[in-house]
């Protein structure tokens, strides 16, 4: 459900960002994009209230066989359309899959699932792509060249019916939610 509102909500919703704040359409869509993101991860806190009792052992690792199966079939899929882009979802998500669990350290564990999350990576792929031009950007202006490519994906999906900013709202996102619920598994 997060996902299908990280993909549909940020174009819905820019004409109201729009009236309330004083920011441009395309500044609306990228900071809702953000905000929807960003909110995801109070999802475990937030689901835990409306269930009932305690989670139990067998409900985490079935979570994670799900978030597993689902992960390899993603990453799969992915590499056989793009390579570079499976390659790169690989090397962020496949360690967080592998050793996350609720009985790790909380505090550090959310640290670097935060740093692995697919939003950091694509920050981090913006940087190596300007240190790999030869052009090094500052703290600031590598932040507005991540809206730019948030913008940038939105944009040629609508226009051009590229995909990769579907796969990253619809899928990869929610893998990623899945690994996350599973670190706050109470």
């Amino acid at each position: 459900m997060t996902g299908v509102a990280l993909y549909t909500l940020p174009i819905l919703s820019q004409e109201m960002a729009v009236q309330h704040f004083p920011v441009s359409e395309t500044e609306a869509v990228v900071l809702t994009a953000i905000a929807i993101y960003t909110a995801g991860l109070a999802l475990p806190h937030n689901t835990h209230r409306l269930l009932q009792g305690e989670g139990t052992e067998e409900g985490w690792r079935v979570l994670k066989l799900v978030a597993l199966l689902y992960l390899a079939v993603l990453l799969g899929c992915t590499a056989l359309i793009n390579f570079s882009l499976g390659f790169i979802l690989a090397l962020s998500l496949v360690p967080i899959a592998a050793f996350i669990t609720p009985h790790t350290p909380k505090a550090l564990s959310a640290a670097i699932m935060v740093l692995l999350s697919p939003g950091c990576t694509l920050l981090y792929c913006v940087f190596v792509f300007q240190e790999l031009q030869e052009t090094p950007v500052s703290l600031q202006d590598g932040w507005m060249l991540f809206l730019s490519v948030i913008s940038q994906g939105i944009l040629d999906h609508a226009l051009y019916g590229s995909l990769v900013y579907p796969l990253l709202a619809l899928l990869i996102y929610p893998c990623w939610l899945l690994l996350w619920n599973i670190l706050f598994w109470k």
